[in-house]
């Protein structure tokens, strides 16, 4: 706080204790000797002018301080428009104080109950995530970050500590290099489709100047034999050459349709596939591993479970992927609420529990179809995409 902005406060301050005071004063020692009745208006105008100036310099004591705090002034407007992801928090009470428009737009740490607890939450190592928010300075490299979107978010993470009117705060900025780490990945997978189109290729030319040509010189010098009259065993030899190269055609036609064939199978019709899940690292690799095999599909995710059955109360989903394990409420009590609400739908238990007892329970229940066990794998996403 600047010296002037106390200095305007007290001499405010003072000046209407004064005004509130100086009627009593002069009355109590008689400096001045007034009528009754002028009295009691000296009274009420010392009191009305000494209490409104005693408000007036509160109210600015008020705002220069909130424009020097860590929402007021120029910096806060600074901070605000930063083109990376800036938040403050404070230690002592554990909650967000600040965060700034990228972060929100990425992010949306601000929109959760628990702040504190949700940001920790974000980073798909959770070691880091412990750590970020212990006060003390710290530098992470090419850190995962999971977004809002459930998208993960490569970045350079700094913490800095300080301190903000006896309180305890950290600062953490995170720098996005996302796009140039989907670059890099785009250039791994090109370089890979490459070699495996190289390998190819190779496979072809070899078919095609070994085995292929090996089987028509064959031929070609078996139909010379026709002058003098193919024998028995001429045309049983040019029988096997010939059902050799349709052979060796018909895996070259393999090898070159191969990559149309795998595209093939991936075909999927639409469908909507509702997750719920407290974790948002499962959350961020299902739906990296589902939109691999097919773009179209609509993947709704939740954390909290109610959240979850209001959405499937008024929409319609074709899977319901349920967490038996989840703070707010397990599993087995999400399907006892589908039912009393009248939600119908197809429901696959997917979680890390191996316990047995787990997979009988889930028999009791008409909604469940499956049980499927984390993470999700090529069979197991075959059991709920529809082909």
């Amino acid at each position: 706080m600047k010296p002037t902005i106390y200095s305007v406060w007290l001499v405010g301050l003072t000046g209407g204790l004064a005004l509130l005071a100086s009627p009593f004063l002069i009355r109590n020692f008689k400096w001045v000797f007034f009528q009754e009745n002028t009295w009691q208006f000296v009274q009420v105008y010392g009191l009305f002018s000494g209490g409104m100036l005693v408000l007036f310099s509160w109210i600015f004591l008020r705002t220069n301080r909130k424009d020097s705090s860590l929402e007021g002034g120029l910096s806060y407007q600074i901070f605000n428009k930063l083109p990376n992801c800036v938040w403050v928090f404070s230690l002592a009470n554990r909650k967000l104080e600040l965060s700034n428009e990228m972060a929100d737009s990425m992010y949306g740490t601000a929109s959760f109950p628990d702040p504190f607890q949700h940001f920790q939450s974000q980073f798909f190592t959770s070691k880091i995530g412990a750590k970020v928010l212990d006060g003390e300075n710290h530098t992470y490299r090419n850190v995962v970050m999971i977004d809002k979107f459930y998208e993960p978010r490569y970045v350079d993470l700094f913490t800095i500590p300080f301190t903000s009117r006896t309180h305890r705060m950290v600062l953490v900025m995170a720098l996005d290099h996302s796009e140039v780490h989907r670059s890099l990945e785009e250039i791994r997978r090109l370089s890979e489709s490459l070699q495996q189109q190289n390998q190819q290729l190779r496979a072809y030319s070899f078919r095609n100047s070994h085995n292929i040509r090996s089987q028509l010189a064959n031929i070609l010098g078996l139909i010379q034999l026709e002058e003098q009259g193919i024998s028995g065993d001429a045309l049983r030899m040019l029988k096997e050459a010939a059902l050799r190269l349709d052979t060796e055609i018909q895996e070259m036609n393999r090898l070159l349709m191969d990559k149309d064939l795998k595209s093939k199978e991936v075909e999927q019709k639409q469908q909507t596939i509702v997750f719920v899940d407290d974790d948002k690292v499962q959350h961020m690799i299902n739906k990296r591993i589902l939109l691999k095999v097919n773009e179209k599909l609509k993947l709704v995710f939740f954390e909290n479970p109610y959240e979850a059955l209001n959405w499937l109360e008024r929409n319609v989903a074709d899977v319901i992927l349920l967490d038996i394990n989840m703070p707010e409420m397990d599993g087995w009590y999400f399907l006892t609420l589908m039912e009393q609400r009248g939600i119908k739908g197809d429901v696959k238990m997917l979680t890390s529990s191996l316990d047995p007892e787990d997979v009988e329970k889930s028999k009791d229940f008409k909604q469940v179809t499956g049980f499927i066990v984390k993470p999700l794998k090529d069979e197991n996403i075959a059991e709920f995409l529809a082909v």
